[in-house]
């Protein structure tokens, strides 16, 4: 077959900017293959939900107008579980187009993806994805292809993970822009990329991540790459700075850049190239994710020199034992302050600290400590408060039925559960609500209130009324108070960029 005729498809799901798809995209175009991109849903931790009627109806219109040779799907998060079953299920009933999977939860399961999927991609694909397609548009055998998963009579077959591609630079760029794109969402269907007009880019600037967080799906997949080359890699300051310029002249309209590495390169050397060029060649503001202790030693100042506007960083936990024997993170309580001090002394407009309530293994004096961590850190500061989820294949499942915790069962009881309570479950508290025990919503609003230059006069009060525990009412208002006044503010930054972009 002509490779003009072979039509790829990929579907993303709840993330328009998913990274995962349009990578491939761009490494099939690079072949000469001209793949389609259907992004079905946008993210809103706020309202999650399934698909409509509607909206499947509109994609499964949309895939068979396209009539694609194979269908790729990125299962991400496997909150998005039931919705690729309903996907696939559809599918089956009037046609036989290979179904692909890919993705993390499919690098981590892939036996279980593939009682939904012909074929299984795990790990990093873009060089799999060119050698399947080239077999499949050729008619030729290709489950010798590493980094894939086939079934098999004798049952499922997994091939070897693919060596890590230590040269990043390689690689195109993602797509951005093009005419191959649709979104599916609120009802409709749109023709073009929905992240074409936007007012923010997304992007990375290094693959893989030094931590081994319980928690996270990084410290599984990083097991599966031993052998396999340095898990860290990093794009040369070149690189992505091309990736930028490029993006900016299809869309003048940008004016804020988010970079979603793991962690963003804390190399002092990268950094100071990083400055000099981004001062140059761009100058728009950008946020980045950081490390209580990595990036306390990386060069803050310079960046906000040139355009730093926000900084999120992982703490978790204010308890050091939670900390490390929970969450496998081993930072002290004297660096956190420390690099708290750092960010407020470097002027970051925006410091976000990350933590991790609401859950079983806390307890009332892990809480103390974590309202007493808080209260000591630099000011300004936001707080990014939100549950734990046992994402499957994680470390702190088994970590949960050793301490005893939570059974296996009670565990795949609640990956099972719909897709808005599993969300739910872990943002609670941005919803503006409490836990179930009236003294954790005591100590979760004393922590929230320390955000706020008024909440430390409340916080004082609380800590001597000990009424409040059984009955924080009273508390529960103030948090719903700020939340509001929280939400509007992070409202008219957004807006604001927005305005700023349609006015270039």
């Amino acid at each position: 077959m002509q490779k003009e005729n072979f039509r790829p498809l990929f579907i993303g799901l709840y993330d328009t900017n998913l990274l995962g798809i349009r990578y491939l995209s761009s490494a099939l175009q690079a072949h000469d293959y001209t793949p389609h991109l259907i992004f079905l849903k946008s993210f809103n931790s706020y309202n999650v939900d399934e698909p409509t009627s509607k909206e499947y109806k509109l994609l499964h219109e949309k895939i068979a107008e396209l009539n694609p040779s194979y269908i790729g799907i990125s299962i991400m998060c496997s909150f998005y579980l039931n919705v690729v079953q309903n996907i696939v299920n559809k599918l089956r009933e009037k046609s036989q187009i290979p179904i692909l999977i890919g993705g993390a939860y499919a690098t981590l399961f892939p036996e279980e993806c593939l009682k939904m999927a012909d074929v299984v991609f795990r790990g990093e694909s873009e060089e799999s994805i060119v050698e399947f397609t080239d077999a499949i548009a050729q008619d030729l055998p290709y489950d010798h292809i590493d980094g894939i998963a086939t079934n098999t009579p004798d049952g499922p077959k997994l091939n070897p993970i693919r060596p890590l591609m230590q040269n990043i630079d390689r690689l195109p760029h993602p797509d951005f822009g093009g005419e191959n794109m649709y979104y599916v969402n609120n009802d409709r269907i749109t023709h073009g990329d929905p992240e074409a007009t936007s007012h923010r880019y997304e992007l990375t600037t290094s693959r893989g991540c030094p931590n081994r967080c319980s928690y996270c799906s990084n410290s599984s997949i990083r097991d599966l790459y031993k052998d396999k080359g340095p898990f860290i890699r990093q794009r040369s300051v070149q690189d992505v700075m091309a990736e930028i310029m490029a993006v900016k002249k299809r869309n003048p309209s940008i004016q804020l850049l988010r970079f979603w590495d793991e962690i963003f390169p804390w190399n002092k050397d990268w950094i100071k190239e990083f400055c000099e060029e981004y001062k140059k060649n761009i100058a728009l503001p950008f946020e980045i994710w950081g490390h209580p202790v990595l990036s306390a030693n990386a060069g803050i100042k310079d960046l906000v020199k040139v355009g730093l506007s926000k900084i999120v960083i992982g703490v978790q936990s204010g308890c050091p034992k939670i900390r490390k024997e929970i969450y496998t993170r081993n930072e002290k309580q004297e660096e956190i302050l420390k690099c708290s001090k750092i960010l407020s002394e470097a002027k970051v407009p925006m410091v976000i600290y990350d933590f991790i309530l609401g859950h079983p293994f806390e307890t009332e004096e892990d809480l103390k400590q974590t309202l007493e961590l808080c209260r000591n850190l630099a000011k300004p500061f936001t707080l990014q408060l939100h549950g734990l989820s046992f994402l499957p294949g994680t470390p702190i499942e088994e970590i949960a039925v050793e301490k005893g915790v939570k059974t296996w069962e009670e565990i795949r009881a609640e990956q099972s559960r719909p897709l808005r309570e599993q969300y739910h479950s872990m943002a609670w508290w941005r919803q503006g609500h409490g836990a179930n025990s009236s003294e954790k919503v005591y100590w979760y609003t004393l922590i929230y209130l320390t955000q706020f230059p008024a909440g430390e006069r409340i916080i004082r009060r609380a800590l001597k009324n000990e009424k409040l525990k059984k009955n924080p009412r009273r508390l529960l208002m103030w948090h719903k108070l700020f939340n509001y006044r929280q939400r509007f503010q992070m409202g008219m930054r957004k807006l604001g960029f927005m305005v700023r972009g349609k006015m270039r």
